[in-house]
């Protein structure tokens, strides 16, 4: 049996329920104010995270609290109000990056868990002998490790666990320890803040002597611009084996602020793989598949081996297979034989799409289109609310009616994309 833990983002409570129907095995969700993801956290108060984190435990999945932030002076007693009240709601862990912050956290309540944040940059085994030392019971490696390394540590300190990135954005700085926000926005990433300037679309321009006056030399990567600081995405699922085999207890997804359809889809994908390892077998091709159909700046399977196998298997992948994208998210099943559901995309009478649930992908044709209105209608709309149409059995929450893009089948398609 495979013990190795599939650690999911919770953006909020929504997300944290889709990610433990598609397979996670836990969720890691920002404190309120004291996360790197404050600006965009589901979690508002208090009373939020023990809602959660008692409906988790219910479940019996684990619940992690990011409180990563490197606070100033102004913020530390404010902080340290804060984390009193969120230990006494009960997070499995604490993830933390600040050593004076864990220092007192160990002091003052010394029966909580925690774990090292990738803020702190561990690369070596002697920097998780430290932090094993002070209490911590889990590191989460940095991410530019290669799977070599990780193995070492793990044979050096084997009563520490290790957790590793295995899927989601690359922040373009060591480990996520970024200024760019904070250069031209004045919105410090390492206080919370970060408004995601590396992924943003840059010109660059070349002052030359050789160069006609007003011109500038463009550099270009694909039709939405260029982005000179932005990481390809990470997608361990190609050599998910050896990273299992390196010893590690958790393999962590990024996207606390991602939608609810790319928790779902990633989650099933690092689920079926996860449970294919355990028999035996390589990762299945519709893992791949799940998370090629989730939006991404391309792809690479990060730091762990010197050559990256990815590029050449999505490559033969995308020859017979088509992307897709998420049309309606399912809302509510009336006994009478109808869905209703919030429309992402334009849905045309008797389209074909694909039904996404936690057991698996079903064909799905739309009919008995219903608008917010309760009129009969040809055709719903990107945006529409309350929306119904036939459902040929009832459905499980946080399923998804998604479209294969591309496909002769679907009449709605003309002029959507």
């Amino acid at each position: 049996m495979n013990t190795t833990e599939l650690l999911a983002p919770a953006g909020d409570l929504e997300r944290m329920r889709i990610a433990f129907a598609y397979g996670a095995d836990a969720v890691y969700a920002g404190q309120p104010a004291f996360s790197l993801r404050g600006r965009a956290n589901g979690f508002k108060t208090i009373d939020d995270m023990k809602s959660a984190i008692d409906e988790a435990h219910s479940q019996g999945k684990k619940f992690f609290v990011a409180s990563n932030l490197y606070p100033h002076n102004a913020k530390i007693e404010a902080l340290q109000k804060a984390l009193a009240e969120l230990v006494e709601v009960g997070p499995d862990a604490l993830i933390m990056a600040d050593p004076g912050m864990i220092g007192w956290v160990r002091k003052t309540f010394p029966d909580q868990t925690i774990h090292l944040s990738v803020q702190s940059h561990a690369v070596n085994w002697i920097t998780c002998a430290f932090w094993r030392d002070m209490g911590v019971k889990r590191v989460i490696l940095a991410r530019e490790l290669k799977l070599r390394e990780i193995a070492d540590i793990r044979a050096k300190v084997p009563d520490l666990e290790l957790e590793v990135f295995v899927h989601g954005s690359v922040c373009m700085a060591q480990s996520g320890r970024c200024m760019i926000s904070n250069y031209y926005e004045h919105r410090d990433a390492n206080q919370g803040n970060c408004n995601n300037a590396c992924r943003f679309p840059y010109e660059l321009t070349a002052t030359s002597s050789h160069l006609p006056e007003g011109e500038a030399m463009r550099v270009t990567e694909d039709e939405h611009g260029t982005y000179l600081f932005n990481a390809r995405d990470l997608c361990a699922l190609p050599i998910l084996d050896k990273v299992v085999e390196s010893g590690v207890a958790s393999l962590k997804i990024e996207g606390r602020t991602r939608s609810p359809y790319y928790v779902a889809q990633v989650v099933r994908g690092y689920r079926l793989a996860l449970d294919a390892i355990a028999r035996g077998q390589g990762v299945p091709p519709q893992a791949l598949r799940a998370v090629m159909d989730t939006d991404s700046r391309a792809w690479m399977s990060g730091f762990y081996t010197s050559d990256d196998p990815l590029p050449q298997m999505l490559d033969k992948e995308r020859e017979t297979e088509l992307q897709a994208e998420v049309v309606a998210q399912f809302r509510e099943w009336d006994p009478a034989g109808r869905i209703r559901v919030s429309v992402r995309k334009r849905i045309a009478e008797g389209e074909s799409l694909e039904l996404l649930t936690p057991a698996g992908v079903e064909s799905f044709r739309a009919t008995g289109i219903v608008n917010h209105r309760g009129e009969s209608v040809q055709m719903v709309h990107p945006g529409m609310e309350n929306c119904w149409m036939d459902a040929p059995a009832q459905l499980p929450e946080w399923s998804f009616l998604v479209r294969r893009l591309g496909s002769a089948s679907n009449p709605g398609d003309a002029g959507v994309i």
